[in-house]
């Protein structure tokens, strides 16, 4: 489930600043279907829970084994029989995940307003809204342009591109449904390109709950001491 989580979330990091919401908690099933290169398939399916304001990500996953993968910072604590097992690095911190843009509303534009990228180009093609984002002059021998397409205001796709302007992923957001007043894509299909090969995952998010009062040991799962 590891590797899932990484690619899940790893595309979210070319964004982020943390703002102030007024929803603060996301609580979801969540069903991710992968595809390797091989055309090996993996399936794992449990719980997440995710506090804005302590910036941990839990998964209690309850197949293909039950365990945890806590996500804070910079790493991944992974237990067993609530044991800790194992604890691996995550480039990608909490507050620049889904969860975190979908509570503070920057979902619709990828959280792209509220980073350094600027936008070169915008144009209306039938029902969609394409803009192009380009990232500051810096950092644009690492990263390239992103396209993001919208519809009726919500993110429909998103293109991601290299410095070498070669497409590396896909991602296609689909079934959206508000929980008190939060747009939540319930299916995001996500294709990443690896030289001449491809990986596949399909992520369903569903029983979405936001805010919910209580369950702290899920939300601010203790982190452990060194």
């Amino acid at each position: 489930m590891c590797k899932c989580l990484v690619v899940f979330q790893i595309f979210f990091f070319f964004t982020g600043f943390c703002f102030g919401q007024n929803s603060y908690r996301f609580k979801a099933e969540i069903v991710t279907k992968y595809k390797n290169v091989d055309s090996s398939f993996r399936y794992s399916k449990g719980t997440v829970f995710y506090d804005s304001n302590v910036k941990k990500v839990l998964y209690k996953m309850t197949f293909p084994e039950k365990e945890m993968l806590l996500s804070f910072d910079t790493l991944v604590y992974r237990y067993v029989n609530n044991k800790l097992v194992s604890v691996l690095g995550n480039p990608l911190k909490p507050e620049y995940s889904i969860y975190h843009f979908i509570l503070s509303n920057d979902i619709s534009d990828f959280g792209l307003k509220k980073s350094r990228f600027s936008v070169a180009n915008v144009q209306k093609v039938d029902d969609l809204i394409l803009t192009k984002w380009i990232p500051p002059v810096e950092i644009r021998s690492y990263f390239g342009t992103i396209m993001i397409s919208t519809k009726n205001k919500r993110l429909n796709s998103v293109l991601i591109y290299d410095a070498k302007n070669v497409l590396i992923n896909r991602q296609i957001f689909k079934n959206y449904q508000s929980v008190l007043g939060v747009e939540i894509p319930s299916e995001i299909l996500s294709v990443n390109y690896i030289g001449e090969r491809k990986t596949y995952q399909i992520v369903e998010l569903k029983s979405v709950v936001i805010n919910e009062s209580g369950h702290d040991e899920e939300y601010n799962f203790p982190i452990p001491k060194n």
